[in-house]
């Protein structure tokens, strides 16, 4: 996190997959980059696919064939290699988030807030949001 302006964070997310940070303006545009990375991983894989009631073919992210048994992020792990990114800091806070499941239309996992070496379990997306939040606040 690099500022907190108007009750709403900006920073960056980095990611092994990439040299690159990806910036966010907002904590709603962070959710909704990641989750989209997720997707174009197909990892963690989805517990509930969104309904749609139009047809979006051409916006559905990869999936592995049945003749095909490596999995997409493998594929992402040969394309594109892995980057140490541990030494990436925020401005206000830094923390690493893992996100192990998504099930029920949300995140779990953990984060570790990097400034106090706390490790915090998550068991969805808002919950992310608290705990980041509390710790900027000093919480």
């Amino acid at each position: 996190m690099d500022s907190n302006e108007n009750a709403d964070f900006q920073g960056n997310v980095w990611h092994q997959y990439s040299d690159d940070p990806i910036c966010f303006k907002s904590a709603t545009s962070m959710l909704t980059m990641v989750d989209g990375l997720m997707d174009e991983w197909d990892f963690p894989q989805k517990g509930l696919e969104q309904r749609e009631f139009v047809s979006t073919e051409h916006r559905r992210h990869q999936r592995v064939d049945v003749a095909d048994d490596e999995l997409v992020i493998d594929k992402v792990q040969k394309r594109h290699g892995t980057r140490n990114i541990q030494n990436k800091k925020g401005k206000l806070g830094t923390f690493i988030v893992q996100i192990a499941f998504r099930q029920n239309a949300t995140w779990q996992g953990n984060v570790v807030v990097v400034d106090t070496n706390d490790k915090k379990t998550f068991s969805s997306a808002m919950e992310l949001i608290r705990i980041m939040s509390d710790s900027l606040k000093g919480d």
